[in-house]
C-alpha cells in the first residue's frame, strides 16, 4: 500500500486559507457511524452554530506515513467540494492533531450532516415509497454520479449506506475512501466495492471502468423500490452464482476476455429481466435498471444517458432547475 509522509500530508490538508478549526470549537453529540479508519460524530460548531458530521481517523504516526487511500479521499473531496454540487456531500474543513502521546495522528474531516443514510431510511419507512419518490431519489443519485464521472472520478463503493438523504429528500453521495481519478488507460485493483453491489467484471477480476458504478446504481434503484437488496450473497464465491441465477448467465460474447474464471465454470441460466424478480418496479424503471445491469460494460447506460431515460424525464426538469441554482 502506498503511503505519504506526515509532513507532506499536512501540507495538503487545509481546505481553507484561514486558521483551521480545533476540536474545542465543537460540541459533540452522538456517534453516527464507525468504519475501517475511525468514527463519525454529530457535532455543532460553537462559532457558526451549524451542525456537521465529523469524521475522525486515527493513524499511527511514524516513518510509514499516511496511507494513500486517506490522502486520496481528502484530495477528491477537496476538489469536488469546491464545485458544491447539491448531490455530493460537501467537505467543509480538514484539520489534525497528535494524540496518545504523539503516537497517532488524528485526522478530522468536517462534512455536511444529513438525516439518514439510504439504507436506514428505506428500512425505517413503514411502507414502500411511491413511484414519484423513487424517481426523485434515483434522479439525484444519477446527477451526482454524472458529476463525478464528468470529472473523471469513479466512486467504486456505491451502496445505500454511502448515499445520504435529508428530510426534504435531498440525496448526497458520500464516502470517497475507495474513489479514484481515472483515464482511459487506468488499471485498478479489484478489491473494491461492497460485495452485493460489485459488478461482474470486478468479480471476475477483469478490466473495469466508470460503468461499474452504473451497475451499482442499477442495484440501488431496484432496492429503492423493494427495500431489499437485489443480489445479497454471503461471500464472493456465491455472488456471481446469485447474479446469474437471478438475471441469467452472460452470453459468450459478453464474457470478459481477461476474466480469471471461464464461463463454463458456471451453470447456464436463461437471461431474464429484472421485472421477473422485483414485482415492485414500474415498467419504465424496469427498462432503465435492465440497461444499467448489462453484462457487457460497453452496453450499459452512462449516467448522462440514464438521465435522458423516459422514466426520469418527468423528474429531469425539476432536478435540473435545482442544479442551475448551484454554481459548480
Amino acid at each position: 500500500m502506498e503511503v505519504y509522509k506526515l509532513e507532506d500530508m499536512m501540507n495538503r490538508m487545509s481546505c481553507r486559507r484561514q486558521e483551521p478549526p480545533q476540536l474545542e470549537h465543537f460540541q459533540f453529540f452522538q456517534q453516527l457511524g464507525r468504519g475501517a479508519y475511525g468514527v463519525v460524530h454529530h457535532v455543532r460548531s460553537k462559532i457558526d452554530h451549524q451542525e456537521y458530521a465529523l469524521k475522525q481517523m486515527e493513524i499511527i504516526s511514524g516513518p510509514d506515513g499516511i496511507p494513500q487511500s486517506v490522502l486520496r479521499e481528502i484530495s477528491i473531496m477537496k476538489s469536488i467540494s469546491v464545485k458544491r454540487h447539491p448531490n455530493i456531500l460537501g467537505l467543509r474543513a480538514v484539520f489534525h492533531r497528535l494524540v496518545r502521546e504523539n503516537a497517532y495522528v488524528q485526522i478530522n474531516m468536517l462534512v455536511e450532516k444529513c438525516d439518514w443514510d439510504l439504507y436506514t431510511f428505506l428500512r425505517d419507512i413503514p411502507k414502500n415509497l411511491p413511484e414519484h419518490q423513487c424517481r426523485h431519489i434515483s434522479a439525484q443519485l444519477l446527477h451526482g454520479i454524472e458529476f463525478l464521472h464528468s470529472h473523471n472520478i469513479i466512486h467504486r463503493d456505491l451502496k445505500p449506506q454511502n448515499i445520504l438523504i435529508n428530510r426534504d429528500q435531498t440525496v448526497k453521495i458520500a464516502d470517497f475512501g475507495l474513489s479514484r481519478n481515472y483515464s482511459n488507460t487506468s488499471a485498478f485493483t479489484t478489491l473494491v466495492c461492497t460485495l452485493w453491489y460489485r459488478s461482474p467484471e470486478i468479480l471476475l477480476q477483469s478490466y473495469y471502468d466508470s460503468s461499474s458504478d452504473i451497475w451499482a446504481v442499477g442495484c440501488i434503484i431496484s432496492e429503492i423500490f423493494s427495500r431489499q437488496a437485489l443480489f445479497p450473497a454471503q461471500n464472493e464465491a456465491d455472488q456471481l452464482k446469485l447474479i446469474f441465477q437471478r438475471i441469467g448467465t452472460p452470453l459468450p460474447h459478453d464474457w470478459p476476455q481477461d476474466a480469471v474464471v471461464d464461463k463454463d465454470s458456471f451453470k447456464c441460466w436463461p437471461l431474464k429481466s429484472i421485472a421477473q424478480i422485483n414485482p415492485f418496479l414500474c415498467q419504465a424503471s424496469v427498462d432503465l435498471i435492465d440497461r444499467c445491469l448489462k453484462y457487457n460494460r460497453l452496453e450499459r447506460l452512462s449516467a448522462r444517458q440514464a438521465l435522458e431515460h423516459r422514466w426520469l424525464c418527468p423528474q429531469k426538469r425539476r432536478v435540473f432547475q435545482n442544479l442551475n441554482t448551484n454554481q459548480y
